[in-house]
């Protein structure tokens, strides 16, 4: 510690301690009287002094080695931040313009809202967006992300409507496979994953193939995507095969949707309900 103090002391005065050394040792020349010994004396401290001028450096000077230490930590601060607010800008652009470019690819009509709340009631999630029947949403229509399918509206209010999630043990949706070509049921497990029941496992269903709805569903316009096939299970003494679907939209990570404005097909409703309900 008292070393350390002493090179800082040499290091900070260091111009007035050469100085000084220089004036003590002329007039010590001085005193000689002798010039012809002083040129050569002279030569030798020159060479002397630039020695220690070029090597007492190799001894590294702590406070500031400490300063230069807290200047890189700020910057590295700073570059982290510009890092992530990047990273977060480009996500966002990435979301953007798939939304718009499914805006341009279509004709259908869409209604682009933000998701102000989340609800869950028992085992139902729900979405709560800031549109609402002054935008025309009305009960039925569907909802979706720019990824994929994500419920309908079950209620709209002058500003507000509520979405019911397919996260829902209670919604059934018809769906496709499309590599296959298979036709399922797709519904939630009530826990965390969608499952297709009612597949017979005489069938071949091949892993990561996409998931659509399919155009039996009566509640679903068709082709709208859902996610992949993650697993394929086959519980025991069972006939089907239990498929657990990754989704590409999770209710509880959407920031805005899309309201497909068009109603199911009401005659089509109709005629099911009255068949089967005579039948």
């Amino acid at each position: 510690m008292i070393a350390q103090k002493v090179y800082e002391f040499f290091v900070r005065f260091r111009d007035y301690i050469v100085y000084t050394l220089l004036v003590v040792i002329s007039l010590s020349l001085i005193s000689l009287g002798d010039f012809s010994s002083i040129g050569g004396m002279r030569a030798s401290i020159v060479a002397i002094l630039g020695f220690i001028n070029d090597k007492i450096f190799i001894f590294p000077n702590v406070s500031a080695l400490q300063k230069e230490n807290q200047i890189l930590r700020e910057l590295n601060i700073e570059l982290s931040n510009e890092v992530t607010e990047n990273y977060l800008a480009e996500k966002e652009k990435r979301r953007l313009r798939a939304l718009l470019n499914l805006k341009t690819d279509t004709t259908a009509n869409y209604e682009f809202a933000d998701v102000v709340g989340v609800e869950k009631i028992g085992n139902k999630n729900f979405l709560l967006i800031n549109k609402g029947a002054e935008q025309g949403l009305k009960f039925g229509m569907s909802v979706r992300t720019d990824a994929g399918l994500i419920g309908t509206i079950a209620a709209a209010s002058n500003g507000y409507s509520i979405i019911e999630t397919i996260y829902n043990a209670d919604v059934h949706i018809s769906v496709s496979l499309t590599t296959s070509n298979t036709k399922g049921i797709l519904s939630w497990d009530g826990v965390q994953d969608l499952v297709i029941d009612n597949i017979p496992k005489t069938l071949t269903i091949e892993k990561d193939e996409e998931v659509i709805t399919s155009n039996f569903s009566s509640r679903f316009p068709a082709d709208i995507p859902i996610g992949r096939v993650k697993s394929i299970e086959i519980p025991k003494s069972s006939l089907f095969f239990r498929i657990v679907v990754k989704p590409y939209s999770y209710f509880s990570q959407v920031q805005q949707v899309i309201i497909i404005k068009e109603l199911p097909d009401t005659n089509k409703v109709n005629l099911i309900n009255q068949y089967f309900k005579f039948n």
